[in-house]
């Protein structure tokens, strides 16, 4: 673009001036390079990236013939790289039915909630079926794409079966495949150390030097295993229910005895080591990304993602308005595994044959050793009261059986002493006397038949009636008296003048009356009474 020119012809001067540039406004907070976590606030982390697809679809759309893939089918089938286990067809359960639609994992699993979701899959809490237990399932996000992609998926299955059982390792189950997606079945952990993290803040160092120890024997095993890591954060550091931290999630696990690093890739960056984006890979990333952890756990720091801090860190420099409250043994051994040269980085072994960690191992072994012994005494313990119950219960249980059959036998209640007299006295004739004169009782009494004639037992009816009302059917001695004229002897039944008989008791005012009279008796009458009216009943017969 042609300068102005003046009236003369001439470049104007104004022309070259320049203009004034504004200054940006610089805040405080943006000349930081590091920051504190928010309480209460969770952790911004990043996914690892997914990885490259190196496969085609199942079935081809250009091929419309083509089979599927056996890998594809409803079937579910077991994943094994260990020798015999590696043709198994299906997974073992004894809850599994081939002939219903459901998947082997809603036949056999309970789903009891998602615990987290990542690039490549997503991680359930479930409830075995089979033997009631807790475990977490981890299932592919996305169905295989093709052979290379379910090969790429399932060598994590390898890897798991690699690294085997260790105490600080997180445990593997077993795996199966299924419509296309990859399950893998391992022991699930209560919290991770990120979560423990958000919930309590600044780890006290003693804790932190415990969560070091444990971390660092896991990848002993690990390396002297011949695998890599490649993803230490405390996202993947997992703590049971005793405080013991193992490392899980080996889907970034490189195996460097195979010598095939084209598919390695990196964890999340804010752990990462810096010679990994130089493509050079070895134990010492490991160890790095562990000093991370460290730092952020001990620290209760936000770890920058990227920008100057970023680089700060991985030039050796540790912010002191952070690290002021750690000891001086602990800094030292962060600054020595965050160097930025990877082969003056101390190994797994060097690390733990500090004095720091010699310290710790002795003091984290007599924990681990007291929490084993108080959980060996309280499953004795639990056991033995157990047994004490069944036993009580096994003693109990003839006392019991012996009460509830003494109730349920029936009882006969005792006969009361006036019926007792009575039965004794008026109704204990001989055969031969009822011969001779058998109008004589129903001459006397009207009973309603409710007691037999040759039958001494009296019903329960009779027995249990209030004392207050006359019990029915029995005869009414109240009318009876030594003064009563006899029945005239041309009368069908022996008198025009039917003598009743009933046993009631007599109020309180005649009791009172009868009581010096009778003696202890609970009626008006005597037992001579009835001799009397038997004999002049016998005379008006003669």
């Amino acid at each position: 673009m042609p300068l102005p020119l003046d009236c003369t012809g001439a470049e104007s001067q104004l022309s070259r001036t320049p203009l004034p540039v504004p200054v940006p406004a610089f805040f405080q907070e943006a000349e930081r390079s590091f920051s504190a976590k928010r309480p209460g606030c969770p952790l911004s982390y990043t996914l690892p990236p997914r990885p490259r697809h190196k496969g085609t679809l199942t079935i081809s759309r250009v091929f419309a013939g083509r089979q599927p893939q056996p890998w594809s089918q409803p079937r579910p089938r077991s994943v094994s790289f260990r020798g015999s286990q590696a043709r198994a067809l299906a997974p073992r359960s004894r809850l599994y039915d081939p002939a219903r639609r459901e998947p082997f994992f809603s036949q056999c699993f309970q789903l009891l909630g998602r615990l987290g979701r990542g690039s490549f899959g997503e991680v359930y809490k479930v409830r075995s079926k089979e033997d009631g237990r807790l475990y977490a399932v981890k299932r592919s996000v996305e169905p295989f794409r093709g052979a290379g992609d379910r090969q790429r998926k399932l060598a994590e299955v390898r890897k798991h079966e690699r690294v085997g059982h260790h105490p600080n390792c997180v445990s593997f189950v077993r795996a199966w495949e299924e419509r296309g997606q990859l399950y893998i079945q391992t022991e699930l952990c209560p919290a991770s150390l990120l979560q423990h993290c958000e919930g309590h803040g600044k780890l006290p160092e003693g804790q932190v030097r415990a969560c070091l120890w444990d971390l660092l024997q896991a990848l002993r095993h690990l390396h002297a295993c011949g695998l890599l890591h490649m993803d230490v954060k405390p996202a993947n550091v997992f703590l049971t229910k005793h405080h013991v931290c193992k490392l899980g999630d080996f889907g970034l696990v490189l195996e460097l005895d195979r010598g095939d690093l084209s598919d390695a890739q990196e964890g999340d960056p804010r752990y990462m080591a810096p010679e990994l984006l130089r493509g050079e890979y070895s134990e010492a990333a490991d160890v790095f990304s562990l000093g991370m952890t460290i730092l952020e756990i001990a620290c209760n720091m936000e770890l920058p993602n990227g920008g100057e801090g970023w680089q700060q860190l991985r030039q050796g420099y540790l912010p002191p308005e952070f690290t002021a409250g750690l000891s001086s043994e602990l800094r030292a051994l962060l600054a020595a595994m965050l160097d930025p040269d990877p082969r003056l980085r101390p190994s797994v072994e060097a690390l733990l044959n500090s004095s720091i960690m010699r310290k710790t191992e002795k003091w984290r072994k007599l924990t681990l050793l007291v929490q084993d012994g108080l959980l060996r005494a309280a499953s004795l313990c639990q056991g033995v009261g157990s047994f004490v119950r069944w036993l009580w219960a096994a003693l109990c249980l003839p006392a019991r059986w012996l009460s509830s059959w003494h109730r349920s036998v029936p009882v006969t209640p005792p006969c009361s002493p006036l019926l007792a007299t009575l039965l004794d006295s008026s109704f204990s004739w001989d055969e031969e006397e009822e011969e001779e004169d058998g109008s004589l009782g129903e001459d006397v009494f009207e009973v309603s038949g409710v007691c037999g004639r040759h039958n001494r037992t009296c019903p329960g009816e009779l027995l249990l009636q209030d004392k207050s009302s006359a019990v029915q059917g029995s005869p009414n001695l109240s009318r009876i008296s030594p003064d009563s004229p006899p029945s005239s002897p041309g009368s069908p039944n022996g008198g025009s003048l039917r003598r009743t008989l009933a046993f009631e008791d007599d109020d309180d005012e005649q009791r009172e009356e009868s009581a010096p009279q009778g003696a202890g008796q609970h009626c008006s009458f005597e037992p001579r009474n009835l001799l009397s009216m038997f004999e002049d009943a016998t005379v008006e017969q003669k």
